[in-house]
Formats: C-alpha cells, structure tokens, sequence
C-alpha cells in the first residue's frame, strides 16, 4: 500500500470514527430542522448546497433518508426536484464509495487475506450481482453504502452496479419525498 493510500485510509478512519462519536454524543447535529436551518444559510444557494451535502453524503456519514426529509423540507412544492437530487445524490455517492474502497487498497487486503471468499463473491456477482444489488437498496433497514464497498472490491462492472443501485432506491426515495412532502408540506 503507498503512503497516499496510508494516509487516505488513515484520514477516512478518522473521519468515520469522529463523526460516529460525534453523532452519538450530539444527534441534534443531524436532525432535519437543524440541517435545513444550516443549508438556507447558503442564501441562493440552498439548493446548490443541498445537492453537494446529498453527493458528498458517505464523507459526512448523514443517512440518505436524513437529507430526503431535509430535501422535502426546504423545498416542500418541489416534489420531482428533491426527488431528482435524492436520487442523483444516493447514486452519485455510491459511485464514490465503490471507487474510494478500491482506491484505499482495502480491495486488496481482502484478496489476500480471504481469496476463497472473495472468488466466491465474485462469482455470486456475476452470475447474480444485479439483482443483489437491486434487493439490498431496495431494502431501507440495510445501509446501501454496504453493497458499494462490496461490488467496488469485487470490481462488479459500475454500469450494471450503479443501474442496480437506482433500480432498487427509486422506491425507497419516492416512498421518503412522498411521506415528507405529505408530513412536511403545506
């Protein structure tokens, strides 16, 4: 592993382990009212802010169904828009979690330590990875950034593993933009 991998990875589980604290000693700092509060500080730019903060989700740790509620209410008049930006950004940031495990070499660490595993995988993958892919996002009580740690180590083709991701959260949005906008509007 090279230094700027170490040093990634060294960096993301700081992060993660910060923030998890973080989160469990003040969730008051991830509540949708608190959000939304801080995202129309951007003026203008609320919805700038909001697609960025839904793209650059992993990083932050915030759930997507969080920032669906966020979306529904700042913009409670704008179905399709927020449902537009939830989708694109649960999408945008599986994309960068498959790359990102693969760039921090941890693909490779599995390889080595659990070959017969990994083969195994690979091969439930190939034959079947779609449509896992589609179950589990389609499942709201399993985190669907599992999944895109899973198909980027195991190189599943990103085309086939981002359709299956849309695939399967297009429900799970629509269902949270349609609850919130129905909770929240008005």
């Amino acid at each position: 592993m090279t230094t700027g991998r170490r040093i990634a990875l060294g960096f993301w589980l700081t992060v993660t382990v910060g923030l998890s604290a973080l989160y469990v000693a003040r969730p008051d700092l991830i509540e949708p009212a608190r959000l939304v509060g801080v995202l129309r500080q951007s003026g203008p730019f609320v919805l700038l802010g909001y697609v960025v903060v839904s793209v650059v989700r992993p990083v932050t740790l915030i759930p997507s169904t969080v920032l669906i509620v966020v979306g529904t209410l700042l913009f409670p008049d704008r179905y399709w828009t927020v449902f537009a930006v939830s989708l694109g950004g649960v999408v945008a940031s599986a994309a960068l979690i498959y790359y990102f495990f693969d760039f921090l070499g941890l693909a490779e660490l599995f390889e080595r330590r659990h070959a017969a595993r990994v083969r195994w995988l690979e091969e439930q993958l190939r034959l079947r990875g779609f449509w896992i892919v589609v179950g589990w996002s389609v499942f709201p009580a399993v985190p669907t950034d599992a999944i895109c740690y899973v198909a980027g180590s195991l190189r599943m083709p990103i085309g086939k593993f981002l359709l299956g991701v849309t695939l399967g959260e297009i429900p799970v949005v629509a269902f949270y933009v349609t609850g919130g906008t129905w909770l929240f509007g008005s």
